[in-house]
Order: C-alpha cells, then sequence, then structure tokens
C-alpha cells in the first residue's frame, strides 16, 4: 500500500503542510478542544505498534543474522522478507504520525510546533517512501530500531500524560529528548 507511486506520499506532505499552515489560523479565535479522549487510545495504539516494530525489527536481524557494519541488501534470506514486512509498518507509521501535529493545533499548543518537528514529520514518510522502494532491508534496519524502541518511551509516556492522575509517577520524560539525541548520533555514526 502506497509505495507503487510516490505521488500519494508527496500528496500526504502536501496536506500535512497545508494543514500545518492553515491549522493555527483556523484556531486562532477558536476555544482549544481537549482530545484526552482520543490522546490515550492514539498514544496507546502508537505505543503498541512501535512495540511490535521493534520486536520485529530485533527478530529480523537475529533470523538473518545481520551485522552492524557492511549488510548486503538481500543478504538475510526469508529474514529480508519479514524485515521488509516490518519496515513497511514503520513507513506507515510515519504517515499515522501526521496525528502528533494536529492533536497540537486542535490543543492550541503552537508552541510545541516548531521548524525541527515539522522538517521531521513531512521528511521522514518521503524518507522511508525511499528506503522501502530502494533499500528495505539490509541497514535500513538500525534507524528504525532504535526509533521504535524510542517510541515505546515516548508514546507511552505521552498516553499515560493524558490522564492526570498519573502524571506525578511518570518518571522518564526527562529521559526520552536524551534518547533522542543518542539514538539521532548512534545511527548518523552507523550510517
Amino acid at each position: 500500500l502506497l509505495l507503487d507511486n510516490y505521488i500519494p506520499t508527496f500528496a500526504f506532505t502536501v496536506m500535512y503542510l497545508l494543514v500545518v499552515w492553515m491549522g493555527p489560523k483556523y484556531m486562532k479565535n477558536r476555544q482549544p478542544y481537549s482530545c484526552r479522549a482520543l490522546l490515550v487510545p492514539y498514544n496507546l495504539g502508537l505505543t503498541l505498534l512501535s512495540l511490535y516494530m521493534f520486536y520485529e525489527l530485533v527478530m529480523s536481524v537475529y533470523q538473518g543474522g545481520y551485522n552492524f557494519f557492511c549488510q548486503n541488501t538481500h543478504s538475510g534470506g526469508e529474514a529480508d522478507n519479514r524485515m521488509m514486512n516490518v519496515l513497511w509498518w514503520y513507513y506507515f507509521s510515519k504517515l499515522i504520525e501526521f496525528m502528533d501535529t494536529f492533536f497540537f493545533i486542535l490543543r492550541k499548543n503552537n508552541h510545541q510546533i516548531t521548524f525541527l518537528h515539522v522538517y521531521h514529520h513531512a521528511t521522514m514518510l518521503n524518507i522511508w517512501w525511499f528506503v522501502m522502494n530502494w533499500v528495505p532491508c539490509g541497514h535500513s534496519y538500525f534507524g528504525a530500531t532504535f526509533n521504535s524502541f524510542i517510541h515505546v518511551l515516548m508514546y507511552s509516556y505521552y498516553g499515560l500524560s493524558a490522564v492526570p492522575a498519573l502524571r506525578p509517577y511518570l518518571w522518564w520524560k526527562k529521559y526520552i529528548t536524551q534518547g533522542q539525541l543518542v539514538q539521532f548520533v548512534l545511527t548518523m555514526f552507523q550510517t
């Protein structure tokens, strides 16, 4: 789904950018929406999807005997098919994650819609379309595996923090950004 032709991926990205541009203008004179009823299942769903992807990526790497450096494309046998299947879900999750920004807009949390946030979301779907069409296995696993692990932490935190009674018990917020920075550095090094 969505991989045969680049136009849908590009169109979704353009629509995302239009919502990012027009959404705050639309919400300017409106009351923010409380999205709590949506945020809990949304974040729980992304936590479970990220956990599934992390597990499948790790197991594919193990099954295919992938190594850290110099892994050829299509060299892991049957594990490559498993890898390609889970990487498709990873690609598709980047489309789902556009909702992160939409929730910021609806809740009027415009301070969280930074250039880096928008750039990240707008580029990831496109980058992974190209990965899935040219190198859907081999070394494509590393960044996706690490990112899926970070997303388990991040989306579980966001989901639980949407329940005010649980906020005092959430201790790992400060480690999420640190983990993202470590992920970025290690992925750049490995790449």
